[in-house]
């Protein structure tokens, strides 16, 4: 029995990452609907999040929302795990029954925090609505009345309102106008075109440092150079190899030293978040380490097809797929810039091409949409399996899985 695990970010009115949701289903390699009732399924998932991969990791070391049915609550399953990662959202099918209640209340004085998921107001649900630290609202499906009434209901509960399904920049400005400051959707796909029409030189050199480290081969002469032209990244790159972490007894003055004491494995990964961070004008550092993890997932999947030769490209294809967000311009203008290779250009402009397939299968996991996962990984001949090993590989290796660690209490400015 295979588990598949995908994560959907939440982010709070500044777009940033604060938390995530994990995406479950639990059967057969070929099977992904229905057959499992959602204790059995959400207590795979559950055992595996935390058991066998480690939930800091899945999330890099922020707080997990995870569905929690009627019976899950009742077993008090929840006090298994620290209260500072998990947030237990309470399925919209559970019914508020003086149990369930009774067992909620404990879990609040215990330090949890509740969702409730999918909320749609009824007197019945008043206990429940006492209790929560959180109500999550499905965008699409609620009116601005009806949303407007339930911020009424909360003006005296320590409770904070999550918009989900937020799918548009749209829906994001308009969910925050309506008094929600968490946010859970891909809204940050479609960003909000800005207008400035090219890349500066600074920005310029990012992108070709970043393409070159992610060469077969690390050119180091070449690599150097594009270093020594950024004074920032001089700098962070000889405080990082001469920090006590690397243990050098003599310092280190030059930039080539310091890229060998540094290893190609870690330049890759140092120049790359350094890269995206300096070119991103809002530092939406959720969204860098999605790109991130994007770019690694296809790459690890490349090695499994027939593409590995082209590993590298799907490497930056998927590093590239959220360039229009990070830097507010139009991705062709940028793909143009930074001479992106014909086949990243068609799948991220026009979703075709040879990458198609191994693009889609990232997205497709990325959303825990299993069916058309499991479609693209049929493509492949690949076991569904795999995949899920590789997306797992590709959260524990990305850069910025050491530096989130934010703890679930880290939420409270989000949720006052």
């Amino acid at each position: 029995m295979d588990v598949f695990l995908a994560r959907q970010p939440i982010f709070n009115v500044n777009q940033e990452t604060v938390a995530y949701e994990l995406l479950y289903r639990s059967g057969d390699i070929n099977a992904f609907t229905g057959g499992v009732a959602d204790e059995v399924a959400s207590s795979r998932v559950i055992f595996d999040a935390f058991q066998n991969f480690g939930l800091d990791t899945i999330t890099s070391g922020l707080p997990a929302f995870i569905n929690f049915s009627a019976r899950l609550i009742e077993e008090e399953v929840a006090t298994l795990f620290s209260k500072e990662y998990l947030v237990v959202e309470v399925l919209e099918t559970v019914d508020p029954s003086p149990r369930i209640v009774e067992k909620c209340r404990a879990l609040k004085d215990a330090g949890y925090h509740i969702a409730l998921d999918d909320f749609v107001y009824s007197r019945a649900m008043e206990p429940l609505l006492d209790l929560a630290s959180i109500v999550k609202v499905d965008f699409r499906q609620t009116t601005r009345f009806e949303v407007n009434k339930l911020r009424a209901r909360l003006l005296t509960r320590d409770c904070i309102l999550l918009a989900e399904k937020v799918e548009t920049w749209d829906d994001f400005h308009l969910a925050k106008e309506l008094g929600f400051t968490l946010f859970q959707g891909y809204f940050f796909q479609k960003p909000e075109i800005m207008t400035t029409t090219s890349l500066t030189p600074q920005e310029l050199n990012y992108f070709q440092l970043v393409i070159e480290v992610n060469k077969e081969e690390l050119d180091y002469p070449k690599v150097t150079r594009f270093i020594s032209m950024d004074v920032a990244l001089t700098y962070n790159l000889l405080k990082l190899v001469n920090s006590a972490a690397f243990g050098q007894r003599q310092r280190l003055t030059t930039l080539q030293q310091a890229l060998v004491v540094l290893g190609e494995r870690e330049i890759r990964k140092w120049v790359t978040l350094v890269a995206l961070q300096g070119m991103s004008a809002q530092k939406m550092d959720g969204t860098i380490s999605l790109s991130l993890i994007r770019g690694r997932f296809a790459q690890l999947l490349a090695r499994k097809t027939g593409f590995r030769k082209q590993q590298n490209d799907l490497y930056l294809t998927g590093l590239f797929s959220l360039l229009d967000v990070l830097l507010q311009r139009p991705m062709e203008l940028i793909l143009d810039e930074v001479k992106a290779p014909k086949e990243t250009r068609e799948v991220l402009l026009h979703g075709t091409g040879p990458y198609c397939e191994i693009y889609n299968a990232v997205l497709a996991y990325e959303k825990g949409e299993w069916d058309n996962m499991a479609q693209s990984a049929r493509h492949f001949n690949l076991d569904t399996s795999a995949v899920a090993e590789s997306y797992v590989q590709a959260i524990r290796w990305h850069p910025l899985t050491a530096a989130s660690r934010l703890q679930i209490h880290n939420l409270a400015p989000e949720m006052s």
